[in-house]
């Protein structure tokens, strides 16, 4: 599929399940105080999926899918969907409060994280959709990793050091997809830690 089709296609199946789709222009997207490349929220009244849409769309054509595939999670009441009340704590976390069980939150929104990333993954096969798999895989490692970086720096990444976008940090990442994401491997982690 070509990336119109995709954004058309996506776009039809958030809808049939009542989401809104935001397509910004910009590098990247605001939920709270935290800046992305997308987000979902299936919690407000008016459930949305945003995904910062500058530049070429294989650039952010596989955020947009995973940011899907959260709807999906979400649609489908899947039990890992409740790594996303994570964010409760986390959010709070990261801005300075204390918040107690945030080591379970992190833990939580890290196996949530993973497991979109492995809806993607299939999505991107299934779609045959414009997105370099191997690159995207690094970055999906990435991505999930980060969060245990996240758990004990206390920060979120620094805007246009997303762990995703890198280089470094994607040459440092496998490119199958982890199996087990609680135990970053040691240069992955050195080099995560540049990105915040």
């Amino acid at each position: 599929m070509t990336a119109d089709e995709i954004v058309k296609e996506i776009t039809r199946r958030a809808w049939s399940f009542g989401v809104a789709v935001l397509l910004a222009p910009a590098e990247s997207v605001k939920n709270g105080n935290i800046r992305s490349g997308g987000w979902f929220d299936g919690d407000s009244a008016q459930p949305v999926l945003a995904t910062a849409a500058s530049g070429d769309p294989s650039s952010w054509i596989g955020t947009l899918l995973h940011e899907y595939c959260h709807l999906t999670q979400w649609a489908e009441g899947a039990p890992i969907w409740k790594g996303a009340d994570g964010w409760g704590k986390v959010g709070p976390w990261l801005d300075g409060k204390q918040v107690r069980g945030v080591e379970a939150a992190i833990a939580d929104v890290r196996e949530l994280e993973a497991d979109c990333e492995r809806r993607t993954v299939r999505l991107i096969r299934e779609m045959n959709a414009p997105v370099d798999l191997d690159e995207y895989i690094r970055a999906a490692n990435s991505y999930v990793h980060f969060y245990n970086v996240m758990a004990e720096t206390r920060k979120w990444y620094a805007e246009g050091r997303g762990p995703y976008s890198v280089p470094e940090v994607l040459a440092a990442a496998n490119p199958t997809l982890d199996a087990d994401f609680r135990k970053t491997p040691a240069k992955l982690r050195k080099l995560l830690l540049t990105c915040v």
